[in-house]
């Protein structure tokens, strides 16, 4: 049985986490700090404020019989869900939280409030089942790495997973009808630069107790790091096709960093459209997400379909007012993937959406090569235009959807649903799907495809209609650089787009990689590569 391990890629260009430089605050007095009473978000924005006047302190260390477990040992301790706080009291949701150990070094604390009154809910041994044996001394000081949110979707009555907080300021939801997939996290900083990130983490959370017929859950967060403490308010409703979390935070910056990058999502892209599996892995697609769509006022809808270069690459995409962007996963054929065991297709696709006027900034879409598909290696996010300041608080209030399909009710065009690319004669022949042209008639329009290429040409274009109404374009493109061709591709009737705006980066040669030998099913030495 193949068996990968999902890791969020915490460094995304350097590999590594930054250097965290101590303080003259001691890690005792930072652990005072991330208790003090907070019953709502007005306390928790006044804690954030006083936090980042003062000096950052860096995470406490994990014990060390803790921190040298590997993936297989740390997977033997499991949260006994009958020792859940609110499991036995009838309420619609309750919490479960993460043992640290392995990856999962940060320490948090964790506080159930109930009107008005904060409880913290410390961490005991006697809450987990260990089927490993670990010292007394490490399991005094071992403390919660997390939490996770449980409770009944709307019409079952079973209880299971919807909300998971676990790792730097990482977070990742699903609906009923979704596993878990796409994260998405609180802030990242310097990313995708030429050094090391700089990872804000949650420090601690308060968990507001819910009434018995509530529909939504409320969970405060105290974020951060060296160059800036936040305050976080997530606000999650649940639902059969999509859960919503409302988030909204307030943030006091000690220092202005070089990037600064809001709602961050954080997936995973291996093979696909676009790119052949390795050798002997009968599975057509290995992704959580198949390409980043964006919504603009003045722009539209834009879609960039994903690939995997040999080298880290990032692209940026300019926006004039931002309605929303995500990581989308549009196709949810089994037999595109055709895995039992990671069952891709029921991956959420995750959408953010702006509450207020988000203006004047970029997308920026990060794509690593990836080592597995157990490692994260494609980040999307918002940067604005406008610098963060030190002497007042940065305010942002949006939604984050996870939820199974597309936007494609929403955006009311013609969707770019599938990508096949061939290379010949150092000639590139790409076809692109376009599903849902509503209400287009061809014999009365002027149908054109619209493009443009970045270090190639585009010899020749068409578009055909295909027997199930979708439309296909094809595109014969010479590259003129060794490097990728950017090329976009928009179905127009007259002046007026009948589509999302296509963007892919097409690699001029096809990448080859070294992958693991679980991928090529070839009998090797452990831990021995096969390309």
């Amino acid at each position: 049985m193949r068996r990968i391990i999902r890791l969020v890629v915490v460094a995304l260009l350097a590999g590594k986490l930054s250097t965290m430089s101590a303080s003259s605050i001691s890690a005792s007095e930072s652990d005072v700090q991330s208790r003090r009473p907070v019953t709502n978000f007005r306390d928790l924005q006044k804690l954030a404020e006083k936090v980042a006047k003062q000096p950052f302190v860096a995470r406490s260390a994990l014990p060390q019989e803790l921190a040298e477990m590997n993936y297989d040992q740390f997977r033997e301790i499991s949260f006994r869900p009958e020792k859940a706080t609110w499991w036995a009291e009838g309420l619609p949701f309750w919490i479960e939280t993460f043992h640290r150990g392995f990856v999962q070094r940060d320490r948090v604390f964790v506080f159930a409030v109930n009107e008005g009154v904060q409880r913290e809910i410390e961490f005991s041994p006697s809450n987990f089942q260990y089927r490993l044996p670990i010292s007394t001394e490490a399991l005094q000081d071992a403390g919660h790495a997390g939490i996770k949110l449980a409770g009944r979707f709307p019409g079952q009555s079973s209880g299971e997973e919807m909300l998971t907080f676990l790792g730097s300021s990482y977070f990742r939801a699903r609906s009923s009808e979704t596993l878990y997939g796409t994260s998405a996290r609180g802030l990242a900083i310097d990313v995708a630069l030429n050094r090391d990130e700089e990872f804000p983490f949650f420090r601690s959370f308060w968990v507001k107790r819910p009434e018995v017929n509530d529909e939504q859950l409320t969970v405060w967060a105290l974020l951060d790091s060296p160059s800036v403490a936040g305050a976080y308010q997530f606000r999650l409703s649940p639902g059969t096709t999509e859960t919503r979390i409302a988030v909204k935070c307030s943030l006091y910056f000690r220092e202005v960093p070089e990037k600064v990058a809001f709602a961050p999502l954080t997936s995973m892209w291996i093979w696909g459209d676009g790119l052949d599996a390795p050798p002997l892995d009968s599975r057509p697609a290995v992704h959580d997400a198949d390409g980043l769509l964006i919504r603009d006022a003045n722009q539209g809808w834009i879609w960039r379909a994903f690939a995997r270069q040999k080298y880290p690459s990032v692209t940026r995409i300019e926006v004039d007012r931002l309605r929303g962007f995500g990581l989308l996963q549009r196709n949810r054929s089994f037999y595109h993937f055709n895995d039992y065991n990671a069952q891709y297709h029921k991956r959420p696709s995750v959408w953010v959406r702006p509450r207020g006027d988000w203006a004047k900034g970029v997308v920026e879409l990060l794509e690593l090569p990836g080592a597995h598909e157990g490692v994260d290696n494609i980040a999307a996010y918002w940067i604005p235009a406008e610098t963060p300041r030190l002497d007042q608080p940065m305010n942002l209030r949006y939604d984050v959807c996870f939820f199974a399909g597309d936007r494609g009710e929403e955006s009311g065009v013609a969707r770019a649903t599938a990508l096949n690319v061939e290379r010949q004669d150092g000639l590139i022949a790409l076809d692109i799907r376009f599903s849902g042209v509503a209400d287009f008639d061809s014999e009365e329009s002027d149908l054109r495809l619209e493009t443009t290429s970045i270090r190639g040409e585009v010899i020749s274009s068409s578009v055909t209609a295909t027997t199930t109404g979708d439309w296909i374009a094809r595109l014969l493109v010479g590259p003129s650089e060794d490097a990728p061709v950017e090329i976009t591709a928009t179905l127009m009737d007259a002046d007026c787009p009948l589509s999302e705006r296509f963007h892919y980066l097409c690699p001029e040669i096809e990448p080859t990689f070294v992958y693991p030998s679980v991928y090529t099913r070839q009998e090797v030495p452990l831990g021995t590569s096969v390309e």
